[in-house]
């Protein structure tokens, strides 16, 4: 599981998009049963995303995340993607 969050992050970096945590949730059990033909639920994802998050794997893929929050909501997560 942690190899699809990878690979949409991924394909994040080259549309230069930010993601919220809704967004990630509603987007990546379709990513994940689109490229891989296996269903997860958006905790399931969420679960790695934090683990991953906490790891050093992105920065072996040449990506960082930042923290943002949400322009109207503050509570909401988000993250921008950066290439070190």
């Amino acid at each position: 599981m942690e190899e699809i969050v990878v690979n949409w992050i991924k394909s994040r970096v080259r549309s230069n998009a930010n993601f919220y945590s809704y967004e990630f949730e509603e987007a990546i059990p379709v990513y994940g049963r689109l490229t891989t033909g296996k269903v997860h639920t958006a905790s399931s994802y969420s679960r790695t995303f934090r683990k991953i998050r906490e790891s050093n794997v992105l920065d072996k893929h040449g990506i960082s995340l930042t923290e943002i929050q949400h322009n109207t909501n503050g509570k909401v997560k988000g993250w921008k993607i950066e290439t070190l």
